[in-house]
């Protein structure tokens, strides 16, 4: 489905307005509401006010019913806060002679936070009204910003519990010690750090909402295509799937209240699946910074040598599969986690792979094929496991 829509340029990035059908809307988004069970939080937005809800329903089946402020959406993002980056799955934008269009391949997945607009939307739930209402959608935007537009939005509106809000996102990071930060600060963290980092392989690379990028035969204007980047949330959620399985769960047992004030990393439990976590719990960033950055040097100076900056590997679902990797390695113990830790011996030969042709473009099986040549080229897999393609590719 192709929805029309026009870009906003802002200090915090590029938003998209497009006018969605109620009907469609309710198909599309969630809301994750914030409820608190004795001392333990679940959720992540201020509860429902049942009462608005109800007087909205009312509303809107009058003549006169308008909802001219545009609800804010944050697409490509599950009720778990993964991140989706399969083309065959995740929103993406498009421009034809007509202009902008936000592509939403697939209208039967909910993958459109509400950042604000949960009560409008809720009230044409048990309704028979349907009208288009006004969005203001952004690509990609990690939880975090997603916090920082729900909390600057409502705190100026309606007085909200500042305390709660920061620290169901838990995204403040000068506001709190490293003992309390959650799976996906620490990602955050890492994200600024390797942004900013001289040489680095992701220097300049991350950015905090980043505009769609197109298909191939499709050029938007003022793109600059002189360089590569990928959203932080592609970053942040690579990084958190070496720490965690439900960094949202850890989140809340970190933030609930004890005896003792509030949890930390060590009353979260090991799990050998997440090969950092271990590090993460003992509140050793540094090593998780390291491992990372001592990967992606290494793939930096192999796979991504001469490549295109629009080739599949700078690409969300290339950096994707590149984390995935890593994580698989770690778990396998295919290298060893001590001091003299390098990746050059194993990925060294990574330089040759070249990745062409239509079975390499963005598509939902793109991600296991560019792990296929990977698990083949570092001798996980064989030749005769693979197609022929994978083969070809791996050189």
């Amino acid at each position: 489905m192709k929805i029309r829509c026009i870009e906003v340029d802002q200090p915090l990035g590029p938003f998209y307005l497009a006018s969605i059908s109620s009907e469609l809307l309710k198909k599309l988004t969630y809301s994750r509401v914030t409820s608190i069970d004795g001392m333990k939080l679940t959720g992540n937005q201020r509860g429902l006010d049942d009462t608005r809800v109800v007087d909205i329903n009312k509303y809107l089946q009058t003549a006169s019913a308008a909802i001219p402020n545009s609800v804010i959406l944050a697409a490509n993002y599950y009720d778990d806060d993964n991140l989706e980056t399969e083309p065959g799955k995740a929103w993406s934008l498009g421009q034809d002679e007509h202009g902008l269009f936000i592509d939403i391949p697939d209208t039967s997945l909910k993958l459109a936070g509400i950042v604000d607009g949960q009560h409008r939307i809720n009230g044409f739930y048990n309704s028979k009204v349907e009208m288009d209402i006004p969005c203001s959608i952004y690509f990609e935007l990690p939880p975090s910003l997603q916090a920082l537009i729900f909390a600057t939005i409502n705190f100026n509106q309606k007085k909200v519990d500042k305390s709660l809000a920061y620290q169901l996102f838990g995204y403040q990071l000068d506001e709190s010690t490293s003992e309390s930060w959650s799976p996906d600060i620490v990602a955050v963290k890492l994200s600024r750090e390797f942004n900013l980092e001289n040489n680095g392989p992701f220097e300049n690379k991350i950015v905090l909402v980043k505009k769609p990028k197109p298909p191939k035969n499709v050029t938007l204007v003022d793109v600059p295509d002189n360089s590569w980047s990928i959203s932080s949330a592609c970053f942040i959620s690579g990084v958190v799937s070496l720490l965690s399985g439900n960094a949202k769960n850890d989140r809340y047992i970190i933030g609930k209240k004890n005896i003792l004030g509030h949890g930390s990393r060590s009353c979260l439990k090991m799990n050998d699946n997440y090969p950092l976590r271990k590090y993460y719990i003992e509140g050793n960033d540094l090593a998780i910074e390291m491992v990372i950055e001592r990967y992606f040097n290494s793939l930096k100076k192999s796979l991504w040598k001469n490549k295109n900056n629009d080739n599949i590997v700078f690409r969300a679902i290339g950096i994707t599969a590149q984390f995935d990797f890593l994580k698989e390695l770690l778990v396998k113990e295919l290298v060893d986690l001590g001091p003299d830790l390098e990746f050059d011996t194993l990925l060294g030969k990574f330089s040759d792979i070249t990745f062409e042709g239509d079975y390499f473009s963005p598509r939902t099986a793109t991600k296991k094929r560019l792990l296929d040549v990977f698990r083949l080229k570092a001798g996980i897999l064989k030749p005769d496991e693979v197609d022929e393609e994978i083969v070809l590719a791996a050189g």
